[in-house]
């Protein structure tokens, strides 16, 4: 039996590069891993706020089948939060629960398009993305993101690869892989030209609470989208530290109505899942309601603290290009391929991982714009980063031309 074709052509570099690496430790060698977002892997805590509350979901046996598109209790704490701490003006009913934010890409696929319809994606973006509209049979068209620009979208390349066959508008922001957060002249700019054409906007704000420096804001597009259809995609995996529980959520904004049959869909195939956990939506409900001051802060201290090292100490290394990330936890150098003997990222990343056990993802897995680049996470401890960079200083003088 042959493969099917819908995952024939399909990868995902964030843990295909998990294959050398075991190998790597087979070897005996220990690994410093800056490879998966998972906060909990490097000793960040899930806050009590949910814990405890899961723990009040059980005794109060919420172990049944939700209704498919969500508790209500859940969805109402989603819409409450979403507008009061980003002003979007959502519904209840327009809000469904998903099994983290990767379900609800998937069924926004499977309900908004159809095979051989365009789909428009950032050309460094989280492989989830070209992921679902390679098994879906969509056509991938990338838009410009870039190191000098802040890896900010570009809105006049967005408009050059759109036309009448465009279903889908990816935006992402706080951005992975990169941690760039994007400037709201831009967004409006990108709303804009989408609103020439009947398509709607993907809006994937799962690091909305993770900004690390003062003055920058997260831009919710739902809020100044207007008449243009917004899917926006958060849950509980990053800012709330709870990557394990799979508990996201997806909600409409569409005044006018414009997309409200392929919406339908989606709510249609949340019935096949039959439903989200529903002690964790319980959970999740109740933390919503609740003040996440304390943990937060905490840990965007020590964020900001692991990138300000990872930042300083790549800057001084002499062809590396890198922006210094904004949000979430991590960050993308660039590298000037020609003063050095690799012949493209790939075989960087498991150079650096052979020979100096550091665990890398190359950036060609995150799209054609970030071919000569690699992400790292700055989760790890700071003695931990400072032994990572030490490693790649090395690993660059001995590699160059």
């Amino acid at each position: 039996m042959k493969i099917s074709k819908r995952t024939e052509n399909f990868s995902y570099a964030i843990r295909d590069v998990l294959a050398v690496a075991t190998e790597v430790e087979a070897q005996g060698h220990e690994i410093i891993k800056l490879n998966i977002g998972d906060p909990i892997k490097y000793g960040f805590k899930t806050p009590e706020l949910l814990t405890t509350n899961l723990k009040y979901a059980e005794q109060e046996n919420y172990n049944y089948y939700s209704n498919s598109q969500g508790l209500p209790e859940y969805r109402e704490a989603v819409a409450a939060y979403e507008n009061e701490k980003h002003g979007v003006n959502v519904t209840a009913d327009r809000v469904v629960a998903t099994a983290g934010v990767s379900e609800g890409i998937q069924m926004t696929f499977m309900a908004f398009t159809n095979p051989g319809d365009n789909v428009v994606i950032p050309g460094i973006h989280y492989p989830s993305y070209s992921g679902n509209a390679t098994i879906f049979d969509t056509n991938i068209r990338y838009y410009k993101t870039v190191v000098q620009d802040n890896f900010y979208p570009d809105p006049d390349h967005i408009r050059s690869l759109m036309d009448d066959n465009t279903k889908l508008i990816f935006l992402n922001s706080p951005n992975n892989p990169t941690g760039s957060v994007y400037p709201e002249k831009i967004i409006k700019e990108i709303i804009d030209i989408v609103g020439e054409y009947d398509a709607c906007i993907i809006s994937d704000e799962t690091y909305d609470g993770l900004i690390l420096d003062e003055g920058l804001k997260h831009i919710a597009t739902a809020k100044i989208a207007k008449d243009v259809p917004v899917i926006a995609y958060n849950g509980f995996s990053k800012v709330f530290l709870a990557p394990g529980w799979r508990l996201g959520y997806t909600y409409l904004h569409d005044p006018e109505n414009k997309v409200e049959g392929p919406w339908e869909g989606l709510n249609k195939l949340t019935r096949i899942r039959l439903c989200a956990s529903t002690p964790l939506q319980k959970a999740g409900a109740e933390a919503l309601k609740q003040d996440q001051g304390s943990y937060l802060s905490e840990t965007i201290q020590m964020l900001r603290d692991r990138r300000d090292l990872m930042y300083k100490r790549l800057i001084e290394m002499e062809g590396i290009t890198v922006f210094k990330p904004e949000a979430a936890f991590y960050i993308f150098p660039m590298i000037s391929m020609d003063q050095f003997k690799w012949k493209d990222d790939k075989e960087f990343v498991f150079d650096y991982l052979r020979k100096k056990h550091v665990l890398t993802v190359f950036g060609s897995g995150f799209g054609p714009f970030g071919e000569n680049g690699f992400r790292m996470v700055y989760l790890p401890s700071l003695e931990e980063i400072d032994s990572a960079m030490d490693k790649l200083e090395d690993l660059l003088n001995e590699n160059r031309i």
